[in-house]
């Protein structure tokens, strides 16, 4: 959670999780404390009981902005610093009707995987970025989560959507970054919206399965989880960050922060060198499982395209692609297809 720009496309939960305060100097350096632990373990949307007469499938688990979805997210926005109180909206159906064309675009997998772990979709505007994801829990554990999208923000396709996004950690100058995630005949708000939400979902399934460090202590350690043994020392804090990956810490997207054209060379050459399959998964440790997620749904599962070119007054100067067949994310994918095989009969 950050003191980032609030922009537009901004997946909240990377923001939320970049302005997590640390502890004193008494404390692990892998120790961080945890602003959230009151919301998490207070707001009704976090009860399982909350949760009555849902529909079977999880394509029909879009509803509009209730009083507690309201609460919880004025509440998130409040602890983040930020001003914005989410408000009904009157689109709400037709973001329920394009959530039904996203379950026709994912394997029969993931649709159970969803089925049994997303409880609820809400859909509102002025949320305060494109979507927002949270925990169920029963019994002290979280068995699952939810996701609230703002319907004004889900108006690109989904290559401009995620070339903006990228764009977002850059001072604008003649370097243009593009990013392809679908052919022409697919690039489509419907494969954003896909996107954006199997992204959310990981974020849920990483706490739901025990991959990563709950919501509801005082503190979240990473060091010792296998997922991220080796990659991460905390949930900011990368072993990259020294001479290796220097400028990683001052990646920060949606702010503008840094010129492309004079640290490109800095950062994409030196990304394809670490474990990091996406520039946004090099973010945080929270973000470095939900993009790791996604990318092996959308690169390996379903074989789409992930391709980003870096040009210079419109000439190509670099070229690049997901990071998530490297090898040195061999456990990280075994860990990832392990969750999804689960749910296969």
């Amino acid at each position: 959670m950050s003191s980032i720009k609030h922009a537009v496309e901004v997946c909240r939960f990377l923001v939320l999780l970049a302005s997590v305060v640390f502890s004193s100097a008494c404390k692990h350096e892998s120790e961080e404390v945890n602003p959230y632990m009151d919301l998490f373990n207070n707001s009704p949307l976090t009860k399982s009981g909350f949760y009555k007469d849902e529909a079977t499938s999880w394509e029909f688990r879009v509803f509009p902005l209730d009083v507690e979805a309201k609460s919880f997210v004025t509440s998130l926005n409040r602890i983040d610093g930020f001003d914005e109180v989410p408000s009904p909206s009157a689109s709400w159906r037709i973001v329920a009707k394009e959530v039904r064309s996203v379950k026709a675009e994912l394997p029969k997998s993931i649709n159970k995987l969803l089925t049994e772990f997303l409880f609820r979709i809400y859909v509102c505007e002025n949320l305060g970025g494109s979507a927002v994801s949270g925990f169920v829990y029963r019994n002290g554990h979280a068995i699952g989560g939810f996701v609230i999208l703002d319907s004004q923000i889900l108006n690109k396709n989904a290559n401009d959507w995620i070339s903006y996004k990228e764009s977002s950690a850059f001072k604008p100058d003649n370097t243009e970054i593009k990013i392809k995630i679908e052919e022409e005949n697919s690039n489509t708000k419907v494969n954003a919206l896909r996107y954006i939400l199997l992204h959310e979902f990981g974020h849920i399934l990483s706490v739901a399965s025990g991959v990563g460090p709950d919501f509801r202590g005082k503190t979240r350690r990473f060091e010792n989880l296998p997922f991220y043994q080796g990659i991460w020392k905390s949930e900011k804090k990368s072993v990259y960050d020294g001479s290796e990956f220097s400028l990683r810490p001052r990646i920060k997207f949606y702010s503008s922060s840094l010129p492309l054209r004079e640290n490109w060379n800095n950062i994409y050459p030196i990304l394809e060198k670490t474990p990091f399959p996406t520039l946004y998964s090099a973010t945080n440790a929270d973000d470095f499982f939900a993009e790791s997620f996604v990318s092996y749904v959308h690169v390996i599962m379903q074989k789409r395209p992930w391709e980003l070119v870096l040009y210079d007054k419109g000439k190509p100067i670099y070229k690049t692609r997901n990071g998530i067949e490297k090898d040195s994310l061999e456990k990280q994918r075994g860990i990832i297809e392990n969750i999804i095989n689960r749910s296969d009969p």
